[in-house]
This record gives C-alpha cells, structure tokens and sequence, in this order.
C-alpha cells in the first residue's frame, strides 16, 4: 500500500511538471497580443486572469511556442489559448 501511494505521489508530481511559470505565460501573452494588435487596446487588469488561465491550462510546450511565434499562423499552431481565426496578421513593427 506504501508503495502505490509513493507510486501516486511521484506521478502526479510528474504531470505538475509540464505546466508553465508565471512569468513565462506573462511572456507568451504579451506576444500574443502584440501579433494581434490589441497590446495598447487591453486592460491591464484582466492580465492576472489570463496568466491563471494559461498556468493552469497550458504546457510548456504551447506557451515557448507562442513566446517564440513570429506570425498569427505561428502562434495559431503552438495550441495556446483561442486565437481568432478572422484576426489579420500585421507583421512584426507595422503600424495601422
């Protein structure tokens, strides 16, 4: 019995494991938005909300994905968050 509570312990420790860091969803979400031009637009205070959001239901994997996306099509593909498919793609430093 000892040692399939162990067994459970070190297994849910595991699945802990892939889950991203505060600071990395800040990252990944600035990124975001700045693809889809609303990081002027956003209130700040619905950033807490969103970082809880991305910690709790994001990997690792999909947020350095989406920290690293360069395109709406990039970020789209990395399986972070609900990007809007009808979201125009700006490109990096242009300006509307």
């Amino acid at each position: 019995m000892a040692r399939l509570a162990l067994l459970l312990a070190i297994a849910s420790a595991a699945l802990g494991c892939n889950k991203p860091s505060e600071d990395d969803c800040k990252v990944a979400l600035t990124n975001m938005r700045r693809l889809m031009g609303t990081d002027n637009s956003l209130d700040q205070s619905s950033n807490a909300g969103d970082v809880r959001r991305c910690k709790g239901g994001s990997t690792k994997t999909a947020v350095a994905c989406a920290a690293k996306a360069q395109t709406l099509d990039e970020l789209r593909a990395c399986d972070f968050m609900k990007v809007p498919s009808k979201a125009s793609d700006p490109g990096p430093g242009s300006a509307k």
